[in-house]
């Protein structure tokens, strides 16, 4: 009788054990640079999405906040002006033009607001931050894979 030699195609005979560990090894290697991999590509492109909707909000909102200061100011200004210009303090005359000045300043805000102003002055802490930014860019993302997940004929 002829004995068989070691076979691969034989599952019942015994791997060595250098042979399960080379195969866990890369089994382990593929798992850690996939998952981890695609990790570190999602933090990557919300990093990138947070510096590029920060380069393109920001101006936009500091000019709105400038602007709405310098609507303040000249409303302020116009304000003195008119009571500075009634010596003697004729309440009628002080109350209408008062009251003009203060509702043209409210349509300006209105429409401010309506531009995208939210109420922060020009030093103060601003809505696109990049801590903001990153938040934006992780929300988009999440609701991009949520909405895959959930029609995944789209």
């Amino acid at each position: 009788m002829e004995t068989k030699k070691y076979n691969r195609r034989y599952p019942c005979q015994k791997r060595p054990p250098s042979s399960k560990c080379k195969t866990c090894y890369q089994q382990f290697t593929a798992f850690m640079f996939f998952h981890v991999g695609l990790c570190a590509l999602v933090v990557g492109y919300s990093i990138m999405g947070a510096f590029a909707f920060r380069a393109l909000e920001a101006p936009h909102e500091e000019k709105q906040a400038s602007h709405v200061t310098e609507m303040l100011e000249d409303t302020v200004r116009r304000l003195w002006v008119i009571t500075n210009n009634l010596n003697v303090l004729y309440k009628d005359n002080w109350t209408r033009l008062v009251s003009a000045e203060i509702d043209q300043f409210q349509t300006d805000l209105i429409s401010a607001v309506k531009k995208g102003y939210d109420g922060y002055e020009v030093g103060a802490s601003r809505q696109w931050s990049f801590s903001g930014a990153f938040l934006y860019s992780l929300t988009v993302i999440t609701t991009i894979a949520f909405q895959l997940d959930t029609f995944p004929c789209v």
